[in-house]
């Protein structure tokens, strides 16, 4: 597996891990608690920042990095709301 491919998996773990421990997330009945899911966030986010550097050059890792990164933490509540609108009626409130 390329660092480039697990530098893509770690920003998206890192990104979700924050969002989980945010009040507002709605892929679980609460969230998760929220330092040690930021703590989490920020070594996953600076592995991925480690394993692109492995695999680009400085500035086209950090350019990766960042485009990742916006990517994930927009999509990440998108799919909240998705999943939302998509439970079934008698499923009832979450």
């Amino acid at each position: 597996m390329s660092f480039t491919l697990l530098g893509l998996i770690a920003t998206l773990a890192g990104s979700a891990s924050l969002y989980l421990a945010s009040a507002h997330q709605r892929w679980r009945p609460r969230p998760w608690p929220a330092r040690p899911a930021r703590a989490a966030a920020w070594l996953l986010w600076a592995a991925a920042i480690g394993l692109f550097g492995q695999g680009l050059q400085p500035l086209a890792a950090a350019f990766c990095f960042a485009t990742a990164l916006m990517l994930t933490l927009t999509v990440l509540p998108y799919l909240g709301a998705l999943r939302g609108m998509l439970r079934r009626p008698d499923d009832g409130p979450r």
